[in-house]
């Protein structure tokens, strides 16, 4: 998989900027249309790009965060392209008193209408929902540890693998103060 890197692009896949299935061989020539792409959309140059293992399989979701006056929320949802389309998410306010439990990542999993996707649906293989509930407590944590240092963050996707095949972070962002 092939990925522009940009600080100034948030929806990289908007302008051109993923590519997936390449060969080694075909990487070089497909930076640099991918270059050329990018740099028409925005008028912006396109000078970093990252290659990277293709994730498959498994469930995409979206984790992230906001942080405003009000407070930091925590957010769980269908992710990938169908983050915005679907608009199948869950929220948490955090406090700094009480951190997020594994019991409220639970939760929180099952409150999405995709559950039934993570839980073996129609003979799907079940998701490893205690991976995902671990991941959500850590980038909770990691919010609580950052504080106001930390604007938003999202990792979407995050592929929800197989039952004892943890999950995966295949894209992220992080906006910091």
């Amino acid at each position: 998989m092939l990925k522009l890197l940009s600080n100034t692009i948030t929806h990289k896949s908007d302008v051109g900027g993923v590519a997936v299935g390449l060969s080694a061989d075909s990487i070089g020539a497909r930076l640099n249309r991918m270059r050329n792409d990018a740099e028409t959309a925005t008028g912006l140059p396109a000078n970093a790009f990252l290659v990277q293992e293709m994730v498959a399989g498994g469930t995409e979701l979206i984790l992230g965060l906001h942080r405003d006056p009000l407070g930091t929320a925590l957010l769980l949802g269908m992710g990938g392209v169908a983050a915005e389309l679907f608009k199948d998410t869950t929220m948490r306010l955090l406090s700094g008193d009480a951190p997020l439990s594994r019991d409220d990542a639970l939760q929180m999993i099952r409150e999405l209408k995709t559950w039934p996707l993570l839980n073996g649906y129609r003979g799907r293989p079940r998701a490893d929902v205690d991976a995902l509930a671990n991941a959500i407590v850590a980038f909770a944590r990691m919010a609580t540890q950052l504080g106001e240092r930390i604007v938003e963050a999202e990792i979407n996707p995050i592929f929800v693998l197989p039952a004892g095949q943890c999950v995966r972070a295949a894209d992220g962002l992080a906006v910091l103060a």
